[in-house]
């Protein structure tokens, strides 16, 4: 949980249209965070990667990332864009398991010290390498997801049905045709 004068007010991550992980620095304050979280994901506009903006007093910041989409409401319309995103690539980062436990952890970094440029730097190039990092581990989506590993097999077994069906049948036709002899005819 968050400090109540933390500059974030609320972050979440939406797998499709589920809620992976939440954020919020108190149960009872949400103000409607999670529904806004939510219309900032449906609204988002297509082939976009990330979204930011500033309304009400806000700053909202949405990072895309398919199947996962990922948004940041900011107390502080003031606090950059870019940092908003930055905690946003390095929670994209997380295997999904992880991300609400270290969700505190990676908000607490906010905000960078103001004028540092230094900081904003140093802090994109640790998230440029989580985020190769993240990119190298494999993944083991099979292992969660076994329904995706059950089609895919499914798949494969209806593929080689229909080859092997269509094997018998070429051999069939060669035998009756004496081999390519019904072609020319």
């Amino acid at each position: 949980m968050l400090p109540a004068s933390h500059p974030l007010l609320y972050a979440c991550v939406f797998r499709d249209t589920h809620l992976v992980a939440d954020l919020a620095p108190s149960p009872s304050a949400d103000d409607g965070l999670p529904a806004l979280a939510a219309a900032l994901v449906a609204g988002a506009p297509p082939h976009h990667r990330h979204l930011t903006h500033s309304a009400a007093g806000r700053a909202h910041a949405l990072l895309l990332s398919p199947p996962l989409a990922l948004a940041a409401v900011s107390r502080d319309p003031d606090l950059p864009a870019a940092q908003l995103l930055l905690f946003l690539r390095r929670l994209r980062c997380l295997p999904e398991d992880r991300m609400r436990d270290d969700m505190p952890r990676l908000a607490m970094r906010l905000p960078l010290p103001p004028g540092d440029d230094d900081a904003l730097a140093r802090e994109a190039r640790d998230v440029d390498a989580a985020e190769e990092d993240a990119r190298t581990t494999p993944k083991r989506d099979h292992a969660r997801h076994p329904a995706s590993a059950t089609w895919r097999r499914h798949l494969w077994i209806v593929i080689l049905a229909d080859l092997l069906l269509l094997g018998i049948l070429f051999a069939a036709w060669l035998a009756v045709c004496r081999g390519f002899s019904c072609i020319g005819q």
